[in-house]
């Protein structure tokens, strides 16, 4: 329901023409059901309760979901770098031409995620996201502007050499803030056989924790990355669910002041520390 039935709004409202403002009413609808249904069904009820990071967190969320819509209305001046105006498959159904871009998107993200966790200048920006102790819808909005920057245009790039249609870009900022709820959510909900399809939290929880299972599990909406680049993970029974396990390792006094967030990587850029462990090692299923 949170993720597909609230997407499936999100992608009606789009090819009816609706406008942004219904959608940022789905989004709020969504963001309030994820916090009703972490506390029906807690995966961790330690994780529901502030760690003196709820005012931080909201912090970065309205400035990475402002920043998001902001970017969003700058693709019309785009429109030039598309390879050509028949690139886009503009023929298919709409709902269609959203998914498409969406693994596109996804593939994208991924690989600029999982670039940050191999190159010093880019860990320090996402360090600023991995530098939490517990694991609730709100965390997936918790970036460093710079880094959501990042990983933005490396998604949305190859999209404007196509020349997708605003129409269709305006969804994917909205369905990104689902997906992110829905992967860091701390309802203690199950995908089955799904788990291997789609990058929630199931499987993404090994990615916050402090040892080199952080270094797996790199996609945002699906996993086909991860298993294109044999850096998926999931292990049966040993899902972090202690607050002992996120973080970043050896780093227990990363600042959890927003605005010393903002500057924190900028000092570690200057003075390098230990990188987590990128080791390449076989999958476990």
């Amino acid at each position: 329901m949170l993720f597909l039935g609230m997407s499936a709004w999100i992608i009606h409202l789009a090819a009816t023409d609706h406008g942004i403002l219904p959608m940022l009413g789905v989004l709020a609808l969504t963001m309030a059901l994820t916090f009703l249904i972490e506390h029906l069904i807690p995966y961790q009820p330690n994780w529901n309760r502030s760690h003196k990071d709820v005012r931080r967190d909201w912090l970065h969320a309205i400035v990475n979901l402002t920043l998001n819509r902001a970017l969003l209305w700058t693709l019309p001046l785009f429109a030039w770098m598309s390879m050509s105006d028949n690139v886009w498959p503009a023929d298919w159904p709409f709902w269609v031409q959203v998914v498409f871009a969406i693994l596109i998107l996804d593939m994208g993200i991924a690989a600029a995620h999982h670039a940050s966790h191999k190159f010093h200048t880019l860990w320090a920006l996402h360090a600023v996201h991995h530098s939490v102790k517990r694991l609730y819808g709100f965390n997936g909005l918790m970036k460093h502007p710079l880094h959501q920057l990042v990983e933005t245009l490396t998604g949305v790039l190859p999209l404007l050499l196509l020349g997708i249609p605003f129409e269709v870009a305006i969804t994917l900022p909205f369905l990104v803030s689902l997906s992110l709820l829905a992967q860091h959510s701390n309802a203690d909900y199950r995908l089955g056989p799904l788990k291997f399809v789609f990058a929630h939290a199931e499987t993404h929880r090994f990615h916050h924790t402090n040892d080199k299972n952080g270094n797996y599990n790199y996609g945002l909406f699906t996993n086909l990355y991860d298993l294109l680049m044999g850096t998926f993970h999931y292990q049966e029974g040993a899902t972090p669910s202690t607050s002992t396990e996120l973080g970043i390792g050896g780093r227990d006094d990363y600042p959890k002041d927003y605005r010393v967030q903002l500057i924190q990587p900028f000092l570690d850029m200057q003075s390098p520390r230990p990188m987590p462990d990128s080791r390449p090692r076989r999958t476990k299923t």
